[in-house]
This record gives structure tokens, C-alpha cells and sequence, in this order.
């Protein structure tokens, strides 16, 4: 670890001082429903959009947030969490008897549609793991009971040779996405249990990463497969999201952290290949020889290349740091607004382009704050 500077301090207590005083408190007191739901999004004035279908994955992600949130110190989640469960077991969890959680609500609580998501599962399972390791939540026992349901629902619906498939009903393109979030999760169950079987899980991911979503010719993360996990047909084959080439240098990280496995060399080059060509915040859709299909800025992937310059100072980088800096003041000055919300999207002329507020962006901006807050904990 570099020697923590004055200005990477200031930045993350500023971020800080955001989170604590200003967003934890909007969207617990203006974007949760009398069902105690948040919303799926808000209008860009903050009020919330009551019309919209409900992604319930996005439940999931609001208790990952205020559940660490309560455990840090920074905001009493203890009613919210207890409510928030209860809606997604209510509204989310087998209400039309099949096993798993549905995919979409509407507005009056009904199923809009009910097929069951890998992506979306890898969130309810780190939602169990929050409320697990959160002392605030009275869920605890619920929430461990759930995990391991889950878990065997996703391996016996959606197991495959190697990986799971998108979910049921299967479909195709393959998605390395859901493998990510699903490597996340099982960090974060191993780090709550301390039990070997959720690092056996996560070692199983490293090597579908090794094997088949690391290209090792360009350099970036591979995202659409065949069922054999040969890269899909045409286009879509061919795409290169360098959000999540950030979120991987991160991710590999913590499982070096966790197991010991050097994941440096991969860590590096996808490091190296996102900010090739300079700039503080990287597009949202690019192709495997570089050419721009979305030169649109999402703040999701600006808060994975904050977390990836985190990452790569924990790893010594001497430079990362200074990059990490410029980020996140560019960041806090685009992104964030005082009131507690943000803003989503830019088109490439730095024009603010978002129509709405996500909810599920809070994800994002919880982990990549939190994350830089440990950093600074770790420097002299």
C-alpha cells in the first residue's frame, strides 16, 4: 500500500460525508412505499415514479446497502430492513408457487413476469449475506434458511457442466455477468460463515473466468457465450463492457485476499487495457479491437473504475492513486447531487442524458464508497 495522500483522504471523506448525510436519509424517507418497498426509480425532482414495474432484485440490492450501511454506523436500518424483507418475501419469493423469486412486479404488487434470473439470484444471496453479518438485522436465521434453499435451486434449476445457465426457462446467450456477481456473493458468504464450501464456489467462478470470460489475446472480459462457451455469433460475441473489466480487477483482488491465489497477471492486464487510452471516465460499450459502440457514460461503470484504482493501489501500483483521486473529485462533481440522488447517464458531450433515477445504481455507489474508505483505513 502507497502512503494515503492528503487529497485521496479529503475526497473520501467528502464521498462520505455524502452517503452518510445525505443519500442513506433520502431514499429511506422519500423512496420506500407503505408496503416498505423502494421504488423501482425516481423522477429526475426526486419524487418517485409510483407507474413503474418493480425489477425485485432491486429490493435485494437496497438491503445489501442499508444492511452495511447499519453495520458500519452510518444510518439506524434496524425498521427498514425488517420491512424491506418482508416485502420481498411477500411480494418476490414463490407467489405463484414455483420455487425461486420472480423476475418483475407491476404496481399493484402482481407478477409481471415470472421467470427465474441468474443475475437476479446472485443479489438475493447477498442480501441473505448482508442480513447475515449485519447485528442491526432481526432476519439472521431467516436469512440463513433462504441462502441455502437458493443455493440448491440454482444448482438443480440451473446447473450446468460448467457454470449455471440464465436461468428458468434457459435461454441463450450465456452471460459471464451473473458468474461475476455470483463470485461476489460467495465472498461475502465466506466472509460471514467462514465456511470453506462458499470459497470452493467462488474458486469454481475464478476458474470459469481463467478458462473463458478473460481473453487473453485482447485483454478484456469476454460477455456473451454459447451454451459450450464458445464466444456467441456475430456482434454480440464480439462485446467489450469495460465496466466490468473494472469490476473484475476489483473482484479478483478480494479473492486474492481471501485464497491466496495470485491473480495479479490478470488483474494487470485488464487494468491496463481499460485505461489504455487515458481519460477518467471509461464508455459503456466498446467492441474487442476498441471501436466505441456506446460512448454514453453510465455511473455504474464509473464507480467499478473508481474500485478498480482502489484495487490496484492495494496491489502497490504507484500510480493508481492519483488516478483514483482525479476520479472520484470528477465523479462527485458529475455524478452525485447534494439532495442525496444522482445522475444516471451522459452522452458523449458530457450532456446529461438520464431520464429517470435507479434505485439499483445505490449498489454501486455503496460498495465503490465503502471500498475507498477501507483503503484509507489500511495507508499510513
Amino acid at each position: 500500500m502507497p502512503i494515503i495522500s492528503a487529497e485521496f483522504a479529503a475526497e473520501t471523506d467528502a464521498l462520505l460525508s455524502w452517503l452518510r448525510d445525505a443519500a442513506l436519509p433520502f431514499w429511506a424517507e422519500m423512496a420506500i412505499d407503505s408496503k416498505g418497498g423502494f421504488f423501482e426509480d425516481l423522477a429526475l425532482d426526486g419524487t418517485p415514479n409510483t407507474d413503474a414495474v418493480r425489477r425485485v432484485r432491486v429490493q435485494a440490492r437496497q438491503i445489501f446497502v442499508y444492511a452495511n450501511a447499519h453495520k458500519a454506523g452510518w444510518y439506524d436500518s434496524t425498521a427498514i430492513l425488517d420491512r424491506l424483507y418482508d416485502f420481498l418475501m411477500t411480494y418476490g419469493y414463490r407467489p405463484d408457487g414455483a420455487a425461486g423469486f420472480v423476475h418483475r412486479i407491476g404496481p399493484d404488487y402482481t407478477v409481471t413476469d415470472a421467470k427465474r434470473d441468474l443475475y437476479d439470484h446472485a443479489f438475493y444471496l447477498l442480501a441473505c449475506a448482508s442480513l447475515m453479518g449485519c447485528d442491526g438485522a432481526t432476519k439472521h436465521d431467516e436469512a440463513a434458511a433462504l441462502t441455502d434453499t437458493l443455493l440448491d435451486f440454482i444448482d438443480v434449476e440451473m446447473g450446468a457442466c460448467t457454470g449455471w445457465t440464465e436461468g428458468v426457462p434457459a435461454v441463450l446467450p450465456r452471460r459471464q455477468n451473473p458468474h461475476m456477481h455470483l463470485f461476489e456473493t460467495s465472498m461475502a458468504l465466506y466472509d460471514v460463515t467462514g465456511e470453506s464450501r462458499f470459497m470452493d464456489r467462488a474458486a469454481r467462478i475464478y476458474r470459469l473466468f481463467t478458462d473463458h470470460f478473460f481473453d487473453a489475446d485482447n485483454h478484456i472480459i469476454r460477455e456473451f457465450f454459447d451454451n459450450d462457451w464458445t464466444y456467441a455469433d456475430g456482434a454480440l460475441g464480439q462485446t467489450a463492457e469495460p465496466g466490468h473489466a473494472c469490476e473484475w480487477v476489483w473482484l479478483l483482488g478480494q479473492y486474492e485476499a481471501r485464497s491466496g491465489v495470485d491473480t495479479r497477471c490478470y488483474a494487470d492486464a485488464l487494468y491496463a487495457r481499460a485505461f489504455e487510452n487515458g481519460g477518467v471516465f471509461l464508455n459503456d460499450e466498446e467492441d474487442v479491437n476498441d471501436a466505441v459502440r456506446r460512448d454514453t457514460k453510465r455511473l455504474w461503470v464509473q464507480t467499478e473504475v473508481i474500485r478498480a484504482h482502489l484495487a490496484q493501489m492495494e496491489y502497490g501500483n504507484k500510480d493508481a492513486q492519483d488516478k483514483a483521486v482525479a476520479a472520484m473529485a470528477a465523479f462527485r462533481e458529475s455524478y452525485l447531487n447534494p439532495n442525496g440522488t444522482w445522475n444516471d447517464q451522459f452522452d458523449g458531450a458530457g450532456g446529461m442524458i438520464a431520464t429517470t433515477i435507479p434505485t439499483s445504481t445505490f449498489y454501486h455507489i455503496y460498495g465503490m464508497i465503502t471500498e475507498a474508505v477501507r483503503i484509507k483505513s489500511l495507508g499510513p
